[in-house]
């Protein structure tokens, strides 16, 4: 039987480490490409590049949400991707695809991207189409809580229904003898990085909420954001996927943009699916934290309505082929789904 336990190559978090480890950022070359968006190029890509190229580097940038398209340059040495979601995922993709060096330097603690190997594909209309896996993790995932501290509270949370995720979905693997994102078993190390993440969320995630809100980097909100994004990452990555993340996945192949919600808000409601599906005891203390936390807890609070057809719809696409469910071994029914999407629709 074997088994495979992935990270990145280095994760860096603290407080102001653009000053203190500034330096960290200029050891993968001198040619790169930065992978960001407007406002975060505004907010703090800019000065960063600046400090690049005063320190000997030379830099091409790509502003995502332009609708530009760019190549990677010849001689490039490494990508940075600065920012949230997107410009992770298109900056991953073009570093890891043509094996250069990968550096993340996220701006909230929304998801667990930034130390991952896989990369989420989409259409023009926001349908989920694919995971895209490769074969090596981020080099430097370098996380600034002084940067992160200032984003707004809803990534935060976001992140933490994402984060609380990891277990629930790794345990459902662990449980049935099902494969992680890796295609084998996982280790004894990830279920352990995933039950981690979930003790710190449960203990931290009020209190790092209230420091977001007050803008002051604590101990809880750093340990929040760790969770959010070494633990549940690693957790999720060699732990492996399930129930939630086929509902996500299969809720954003039918609705695609159409859900105004971001990828933990979706989470949020998919993990109390999960939950229920499989009769665990923490449903109702997990439902009370989201709602305390100003999660969503119902597929209409995601911004759609399901009719039956459409919850049938759902719960077939949920099981398609080398998704969670599938992967993970899970032997829940499209019966007893339905039943539990019913519940929170």
């Amino acid at each position: 039987m074997e088994k495979v336990f992935v990270s990145p190559g280095m994760y860096l978090q603290g407080e102001n480490i653009l000053t203190s480890r500034f330096e960290e950022l200029l050891q993968y070359g001198k040619r790169g490409l930065i992978v960001t968006d407007t406002f975060v190029y505004q907010l703090i890509g800019e000065d960063i590049i600046y400090r690049m190229t005063k320190s000997g580097c030379e830099l091409t940038v790509w502003l995502v949400d332009t609708g530009d398209q760019i190549d990677l340059p010849e001689k490039t040495d490494f990508v940075l991707s600065i920012g949230g979601g997107r410009a992770i995922d298109l900056g991953k993709s073009i570093a890891l695809r043509e094996k250069k060096a990968y550096i993340v330097l996220p701006t909230s603690a929304s998801t667990d991207a930034p130390v991952s190997r896989i990369s989420v594909a989409y259409d023009e209309k926001g349908y989920f189409q694919e995971y895209h896996y490769f074969s090596k993790g981020p080099d430097l995932v370098f996380v600034d809580t002084a940067i992160l501290v200032n984003s707004p509270i809803h990534l935060l949370t976001a992140g933490i229904a994402d984060g609380l995720s990891t277990f629930v979905e790794a345990r459902t693997v662990w449980e049935n003898h099902g494969l992680n994102t890796l295609g084998v078993r996982p280790t004894i190390a990830a279920q352990a990085l995933a039950e981690k993440c979930k003790d710190v969320l449960l203990a931290n995630a009020v209190d790092a909420v209230e420091a977001n809100k007050e803008q002051k980097v604590t101990p809880e909100f750093e340990a929040v954001v760790e969770a959010n994004t070494l633990l549940s990452g690693t957790g999720f990555e060699s732990g492996g996927l399930s129930i939630a993340h086929s509902l996500h996945n299969a809720l954003m192949s039918k609705f695609g943009k159409k859900i105004k919600a971001s990828h933990g808000q979706i989470i949020a409601v998919t993990t109390l699916i999960h939950l229920k599906v499989e009769t665990r005891k923490e449903l109702s203390a997990y439902q009370q934290l989201f709602q305390k936390l100003s999660l969503p807890i119902t597929i209409k609070e995601l911004g759609i309505q399901l009719d039956d057809a459409a919850i049938g719809r759902i719960a077939e696409l949920a099981f398609t082929a080398n998704d969670g469910i599938a992967r993970s071994g899970s032997t829940i029914t499209k019966s007893e789904l339905i039943e539990a999407i019913q519940t929170f629709k």
